[in-house]
């Protein structure tokens, strides 16, 4: 079991793009290159169908045309881009059927997570998430900032997934979170889903805190599926 001394968790530093969007120009790693296009596309600055230039991206991080086709690579791997014939790579387009099957295997290996981390996380590791979904965040979700509430959740997974200490969760689970970030951008902003996805995150996040594994599972696994059930009211809306 993890301590508190092993190191920072997650969620607590600075949640800025970071080092990588800072070295634009300097030579990149494909690392850091890939990072940030995943978020682009995450965020939808990179919009489905849009063109992915290798000269831009080799201009604007000063990286050969060879690293960026590295980064290409990448992305195609993770399903995030796709190649097509005479138009070269383009921000893959949603697939109904995909992204519900991911809600179904998100459901599974994050409620597992939350009942692992219930159990190793020591005293407090919640408090700060707890006090960040508490009533400051309704007010900024009313006021329209669904941005830092995005930030808060993705503290709350990184923050799970360390104290539940499973790297076959972490590895599956990376596998498919990319592109449920892109689709969980835009259920966020369907009606009254952020209010009520805040109500639901405060509740497990205090669960987790009293050491209530089974509870705290069962408040993840009815967010996932709650955030499912609002997708396929307003499917036409998102795909």
């Amino acid at each position: 079991m993890k301590t508190a001394a092993d190191k920072v968790p997650p969620g607590t530093q600075d949640r800025s793009d970071g080092p990588a969007e800072r070295k634009r120009g300097d030579g990149a790693t494909a690392e850091q290159v890939t990072d940030i296009l995943r978020a682009r596309i995450s965020r939808h600055d990179l919009q489905p169908g849009q063109r992915i230039q290798e000269v831009l991206i080799a201009t604007e991080f000063g990286i050969s045309r060879a690293r960026v086709r590295e980064v290409l690579g990448i992305l195609e791997q993770r399903g995030l881009i796709e190649r097509i014939p005479n138009r070269g790579a383009v921000v893959a387009r949603l697939d109904a059927k995909e992204v519900y099957e991911i809600f179904d295997v998100r459901e599974v290996l994050e409620g597992l997570a939350v009942r692992l981390a219930t159990v190793n996380a020591p005293d407090g590791a919640w408090d700060d998430l707890i006090e960040a979904l508490g009533p400051a965040m309704e007010e900024t979700i009313e006021a329209g900032d669904i941005e830092r509430y995005l930030e808060v959740l993705d503290a709350v997974r990184e923050r799970t997934l360390h104290w539940a200490d499973s790297a076959h969760i972490t590895h599956f689970l990376d596998l498919v979170l990319d592109k449920a970030r892109v689709v969980a951008r835009r259920v966020t902003l369907l009606p009254g889903r952020a209010k009520e996805g805040c109500g639901m995150h405060h509740r497990m996040l205090r669960h987790m805190a009293a050491r209530e594994p089974e509870e705290a599972e069962r408040c993840k696994r009815e967010i996932i599926r709650t955030a499912r059930a609002c997708l396929e009211r307003y499917q036409s809306l998102v795909f």
